[in-house]
């Protein structure tokens, strides 16, 4: 989850602005979640939520209760200037007024937004009891059932949000990383899976998501068998793959595009091998750290660029580095849990 140092980080986050406009149970779920990490930051939030909802300015309904004491409070102020002169009279009031209905307009505000903050908190909470948060760190994969029967392949670095019970309508699941899925086939509830507003829609199906957001680069859907629909929320498109398909979404330039995979290649990785295909040696480090769960430092850097292709199947991490730095021509240290490669 991002970080937010000031107000102008919410007002540009797209997704936080879309949720003060037209929220939804799986942003009420997130935001919720943002609040319990971040505390303290609390009151940006709800500064920012107020700048939203005056840009998109609606009438909000206000207790009788608090207008009837305002209006009581402002009437007894009033009564205490009676003894003054004519003109000092309507001047002193006039003022008086105008701060009032100030102080009201700040009152009244403040309590519709905090009286909403603290609504949609315990609504949330109420709605995360019957969540259940599946979360992989780094050198960790895990094997999961759904309540459907649904078997999910959780990745390292990974995390899956899915209810304990699943509705009558649909079968949702949202999925920060990388997972395979082997779904249930139920054609009265379809399976969607969420990854960061790509909605991959299956009857009964098997196939890969792989969105790891610290990456932030491309979504990738790709489909082993089966069919499955992938609907982008933010671009409002839809598209259909088949077996041997894969769906590329860039985020930075927001387009899709539908192209073959290698299977090895995309799914690997649940049966325990380590799979490697031409990849450069930021890829080779960034799936290293991931699978061992270790931090790779650099120092100097390599004469060739990467292109390295190979597999390691239920290997140590000794083993590997063994085999890498024969082919690639570097040195290593190992010091617990950080590796240091000179080229």
């Amino acid at each position: 989850m991002n970080i937010k140092n000031n107000i102008e980080d919410f007002l540009t986050d797209q997704e936080f602005v879309r949720w003060v406009k037209s929220s939804d149970p799986e942003l009420d779920v997130f935001w919720l979640k943002w609040l319990q990490l971040y505390p303290e930051k609390r009151e940006m939030f709800i500064k920012a939520r107020e700048i939203i909802l005056s840009m998109n300015f609606k009438t909000h309904h206000v207790d009788n209760e608090v207008q009837e004491k305002s209006l009581n409070s402002i009437l007894s102020k009033t009564s205490s200037v009676s003894s003054l002169d004519e003109t000092e009279k309507h001047s002193k009031l006039y003022i008086f007024l105008r701060v009032a209905s100030i102080l009201v307009m700040l009152l009244t505000t403040t309590y519709f937004v905090n009286n909403y903050v603290s609504s949609f908190e315990k609504k949330s909470k109420q709605k995360l009891v019957s969540d259940i948060i599946k979360e992989n760190p780094n050198g960790r994969k895990s094997k999961i059932q759904l309540p459907d029967g649904t078997i999910v392949w959780l990745n390292a670095g990974s995390t899956i949000t899915y209810p304990a019970k699943f509705t009558n309508k649909e079968r949702v699941v949202s999925l920060d990383g990388q997972a395979f899925f082997d779904v249930v086939k139920d054609s009265l509830r379809p399976f969607r899976v969420n990854s960061s507003g790509l909605i991959t829609t299956a009857l009964g199906t098997a196939f890969d998501v792989n969105a790891y957001s610290v990456q932030n680069n491309e979504i990738k859907v790709s489909l082993v068998s089966g069919k499955v629909s992938i609907e982008n929320k933010s671009l409002k498109t839809k598209n259909i793959t088949f077996p041997g398909e894969q769906l590329v979404y860039s985020i930075k330039n927001q387009k899709s595009k539908i192209t073959s995979f290698d299977l090895k290649e995309v799914v690997a990785w649940k049966d325990q091998i380590l799979y490697f295909k031409n990849a450069s040696l930021s890829e080779v480090v960034t799936r290293l750290e991931r699978w061992y769960g270790v931090e790779i430092r650099l120092k100097n850097k390599p004469v060739k660029k990467w292109n390295l292709t190979g597999e390691f199947k239920k290997q140590k991490l000794e083993r590997v580095l063994e085999r890498l730095s024969f082919t690639e021509n570097f040195e290593y240290q190992i010091n617990r849990k950080t590796i240091e490669f000179k080229f």
